[in-house]
């Protein structure tokens, strides 16, 4: 493996350097044997390690890898899921609010997804002006069974 990685950053540099001597040669008649003298190069650096036998590929070993290292980051993207889906929630019933002439100074939504991805608001906990209409509002929106709090007092 570390014969391959030295081939690579041989053909790396060489590959550099070509580029480089095709600037400076660029407009001379010396281009054409540049690049074939440069080329020739890079090849021999492949055929040399290829003769060596030092290119050998590995697999990983796959096993050092759990799944519970994906565990956490599921974890994390569901949890920012209902992260944002209770803004969107709140936002929505916000625009119904002002809309409807009520003045709200903050909603606060908690959601849950479930597994099968169906989604479930709990609770809104709203600060109003008019907070028996924002109620009835927001249960004409969502639904009767769905908690109402007054965040106000």
């Amino acid at each position: 493996m570390e014969d391959l990685k030295n081939a690579v950053m041989a053909v790396c540099i060489i590959s550099a350097g070509v580029c480089m001597i095709e600037n400076l040669v660029s407009g001379t008649r010396l281009k054409t044997q540049m690049k074939f003298l440069l080329n020739l190069t890079v090849v021999t650096v492949l055929v040399a390690s290829f003769a060596k036998g030092g290119v050998s590929f590995e697999m990983p070993d796959f096993s050092t890898y759990s799944q519970q290292d994906y565990g956490i980051s599921e974890e994390v993207y569901n949890n920012e899921i209902c992260r944002q889906t209770a803004e969107n929630v709140s936002s929505a019933i916000l625009q119904q609010l002002t809309a409807s002439g009520i003045n709200c100074t903050e909603i606060q939504t908690e959601v849950n997804i479930s597994d099968d991805n169906s989604i479930f608001i709990n609770k809104v906990t709203i600060r109003s002006d008019d907070f028996g209409k924002a109620v009835e509002i927001i249960r004409n929106i969502i639904g009767d069974s769905v908690e109402v709090v007054n965040g106000s007092g």
